[in-house]
């Protein structure tokens, strides 16, 4: 069993972190244009879920289509990118690592220890998976002239796998973190209902 020392410290440190990263990438979002027909300014989230296929490829090729704008908002994102792999993505998931670890040593059922434990460290799958998708993004935003099908009266839009990819890519992104956070939150108030004290 891993005991981590001033765990209490380690969670609100790690929270600062991710509060300051998520300020500093905001602050890079007024930076970000694209050509959607017409100029248009864009977020990271639409990078992390495109509503079709190719419309992230779409979104990359209108920043080149503004030679006035295209290099700041490659900078700007870069930046995003790179404020997300330093700081935002070790505290997020180190952060709930840290308080499943916490509350898994302070359970008293085999069941909860191991299911805490359990959830502390799956969060290394969405840790890998987010500095997968930022390489990936990084790769592609870089790229001009993007080649996207268009479809046609006899042939509908197809699905890219690079966009099924994602879906998945996605969906254990958010969904093992949220799961773990939700779990420590129940068991929290429950503790604070119950007139038990986390420490």
């Amino acid at each position: 069993m891993i005991t981590i020392p001033y765990a209490g410290w380690c969670f609100v440190i790690a929270l600062a972190v991710v509060f300051l990263s998520s300020w500093l990438m905001g602050r890079q979002s007024r930076f970000l244009f694209t050509k959607d027909p017409i100029r248009r300014g864009f977020s990271m989230f639409e990078l992390q879920f495109p509503a079709k296929s190719f419309d992230l490829e779409n979104l990359i090729n209108g920043i080149y289509a503004l030679p006035e704008d295209a290099r700041r908002t490659i900078k700007a994102l870069r930046i995003q990118l790179l404020l997300d792999y330093i700081l935002f993505i070790p505290a997020a998931y180190g952060g709930i690592f840290v308080l499943c670890m916490h509350l898994a040593s302070d359970m008293e059922t085999a069941v909860g220890h191991y299911w805490f434990t359990g959830l502390a460290w799956a969060q290394l799958i969405p840790f890998i998976l987010d500095y997968i998708e930022n390489t990936y993004f990084w790769i592609m935003i870089g790229k001009r002239d993007i080649p996207v099908p268009r479809p046609t009266p006899f042939e509908p839009e197809k699905t890219s796998r690079s966009f099924r990819a994602m879906q998945w890519l996605e969906i254990f992104k958010w969904g093992l973190p949220l799961l773990a956070f939700a779990c420590c939150l129940s068991l929290l108030a429950y503790l604070w209902l119950s007139g038990k004290c986390w420490g």
